[in-house]
């Protein structure tokens, strides 16, 4: 009889003892802190490549799978935190003279523009674009000649989460610049591309607009100029 009195109290007194075990295990606890840290610097002055209007992931190695109409484009070079990176050349093939207006489209299927924003700060940026008049090697202008662009599609590479630029469509009508595109404060960043798709030999988002009785057996050409800028501007 007393052996199983002992047993029992033995059993009580481990049992108080795990139990005041477990209860100040749970009581002891601790915590600390630890920082990540990272700086960034917005003066990057290496050029960017161009990319596939296709898959702007991609850089572009060969222009002439990309473009065919304009096969020797390997961008501009430009370097800088905020640069433009790539503007096509646009053809209009060779046409027959017409007694009446005409409306001649470009042979590039994709033509585009390409800017790369790596500043880092707040402000925006704005681009605009002026063309020259349409002129021959003798000077002689093509009168009355209008070239314009319309239904660019801005595009980016798949992992850029900023803010997109707006586009514009833009015709050059006289000699005031013309908005292109234009990002708001903090968007706009990255590498982002506006392409006048269409089809290839007929791409009727980039047109010239020719008016009877202007045009001379000979070749014309016009020079775009491309001008990006810090800070949006007002257009819409």
């Amino acid at each position: 009889m007393k052996k199983n009195i002992l047993a029992t109290t033995l059993l009580s007194v481990l049992a108080i003892n795990t139990m005041s075990m477990t209860i100040y295990a749970e009581e002891m606890s601790d915590s600390a802190t630890s920082i990540a840290k990272i700086t960034f610097e917005g003066n990057d002055t290496h050029s960017n490549k161009p990319v596939n209007p296709d898959n702007p992931d991609d850089p572009i190695d060969k222009p002439d799978e990309v473009d065919p109409d304009d096969p020797n484009n390997h961008g501009t070079g430009d370097q800088g935190p905020l640069s433009i990176d790539y503007v096509s050349n646009i053809s209009f093939g060779t046409q027959e003279i017409s007694q009446n207006k005409k409306v001649y489209v470009a042979a590039n299927a994709k033509p585009f523009v390409q800017i790369t924003d790596k500043r880092g700060v707040a402000g925006g940026w704005s681009l605009t674009a002026t063309a020259s008049k349409f002129s021959a090697a003798d000077s002689t202008e093509l009168k009355g000649a209008i070239l314009s662009f319309a239904n660019g599609d801005t595009r980016t590479t798949s992992d850029n989460i900023s803010g997109k630029p707006d586009a514009f469509d833009f015709t050059f009508n006289n000699h005031e610049a013309q908005p292109v595109m234009t990002a708001k404060s903090l968007n706009g960043q990255g590498t982002w591309l506006d392409v006048f798709e269409g089809e290839e030999g007929n791409n009727t988002n980039v047109q010239l607009t020719v008016p009877a009785g202007s045009a001379q057996a000979k070749e014309y050409t016009a020079t775009i100029t491309w001008t990006l800028t810090a800070g949006p501007t007002d257009a819409q």
